[in-house]
């Protein structure tokens, strides 16, 4: 039995961090006989669920229990979960035996015979990102003196007075496997000394749901695929500003494609709150966009909370697609979707790059109704060119993706 412990990462309330999960979890399992995995969590009430149907184990994250979790938990995570991790990291580091330690999480990196990070793009200072948490949680690895694994990430940027942790942390990783060259660049600039592994993203092999399960969920939601041409939208509730200039250009933008194509178009939420559609929903933010729309009657909303390969299959109905969320993006490009992604982080450029599709983003700070009226025209003109691009580009990423399993495989036979 081989024991693999999944880091940094969530199986429920951000869906492209659930298909990263999932996709990396049966890649590994294909390669790797008897693989046991066990995922570290920060929600593992809500990860659970999902993850038993992957027979993933979960244990909690928490050091501490905390009165009111969810008001705590933002504060707890950045600064008393990453204290432990620390802590922890220095007790072992100076001799502690973990087998005395009665702490599940310990016990759990004790018994590991390799430490996979699936960070995904928060290994950094950037908008959603905190370093400082990643790397307390690799030192804690490294002190474990077990196998790590930084798997299909975008990395950085970081803030410059503690790049140097992060650096640190890097050098000290057994395998670094990137899924675009921006990040490859970078820590090479960044001065990481270790093989830099680019591949992909692993979810270009997460499998949609059937079609008998994805009919069910339209039908529940009273979605109707017969109207054509059906678009798909991802609305990201971070783009959002205090003066609501995304929900309205998205609103403009959507009307245009109505008004132009006779279209039908679907909201597909990819981010989902821990209380129903609370804050950083992204179908709250679908709700806002909806409101100002003037052409309502052709625009249906998913209000449900759906597992990745749910989502994926959904998306893989649209005849166009336009995402304010990564992993809403690869599941429609990995189902040869022509896709507009409004960008807010170098990954977004970096994979939609890897496809031959960097020409389709757009950076979320600089986009107005021009600019993004133009890329659909365009995309909508050639979107025959662009399936037949698609689906060669996706086979080369899927068998990326497949390498990276091979380079974990790889990793504990050297071991």
């Amino acid at each position: 039995m081989v024991k693999a412990l999944f880091t940094n990462t969530n199986c429920s309330v951000n869906k492209g961090s659930a298909a990263q999960v999932i996709s990396t979890c049966e890649t590994l399992r294909a390669l790797i006989p008897n693989l046991d995995i066990t995922l570290i969590s920060r929600y593992p009430e809500h990860d659970t669920e999902l993850c038993s149907s992957y027979d993933i184990n979960v244990v909690s994250a928490m050091w501490l229990r905390l009165p009111q979790i969810r008001i705590c938990r933002g504060f707890y995570y950045k600064i008393v979960h990453s204290y432990g991790n620390a802590l922890w990291a220095i007790l072992l580091r100076i001799g502690l035996n973990p087998k005395a330690v009665k702490s599940p999480i310990i016990q759990e990196y004790a018994s590991a015979d390799v430490i996979i990070d699936l960070s995904g793009d928060s290994f950094s200072d950037g908008k959603g990102g905190s370093s400082i948490a990643t790397d307390t949680s690799i030192l804690l690895g490294l002190s474990s003196k077990k196998p790590l694994v930084i798997y299909s990430q975008s990395v950085g940027p970081f803030k410059r007075s503690v790049s140097f942790l992060a650096r640190y942390c890097l050098n000290k990783s057994n395998l670094i496997i990137v899924r675009e060259e921006i990040t490859r660049d970078y820590l090479y600039d960044l001065g990481i000394r270790p093989t830099i592994h680019l591949t992909t993203d692993c979810a270009f092999l997460l499998k949609p749901a059937t079609c008998e399960r994805v009919n069910e969920i339209l039908s529940k939601e009273g979605v109707d695929t017969s109207k054509r041409p059906l678009i798909g939208v991802s609305a990201n509730a971070m783009l959002n500003d205090t003066e609501g200039n995304y929900a309205r250009l998205m609103a403009q933008l959507i009307d245009y494609i109505i008004e132009k194509l006779d279209a039908y178009v679907v909201f597909v939420p990819h981010v989902v709150s821990l209380i129903a559609y609370g804050k950083g929903d992204d179908r709250v933010m679908g709700e806002q966009i909806y409101n100002i729309i003037r052409n309502k009657s052709n625009v249906k909303l998913i209000e449900g909370d759906y597992s990745p390969g749910d989502l994926k299959a959904i998306i893989g109905m649209c005849d166009l697609f336009i995402g304010g969320r990564m992993h809403a993006n690869i599941a429609a490009v990995s189902s040869c979707v022509p896709t507009i992604a409004t960008a807010w982080s170098h990954k977004y450029y970096g994979i939609m790059r890897t496809l031959g599709q960097e020409k389709y983003v757009c950076d979320f700070k600089t986009m107005n109704f021009e600019e993004l009226r133009s890329k659909v025209d365009d995309l909508w003109d050639c979107k025959e060119s662009i399936i037949n691009e698609l689906k060669i580009n996706v086979e080369t990423q899927k068998r990326l993706a497949w390498h990276s399993g091979e380079l974990v495989r790889g990793l504990l036979s050297s071991d």
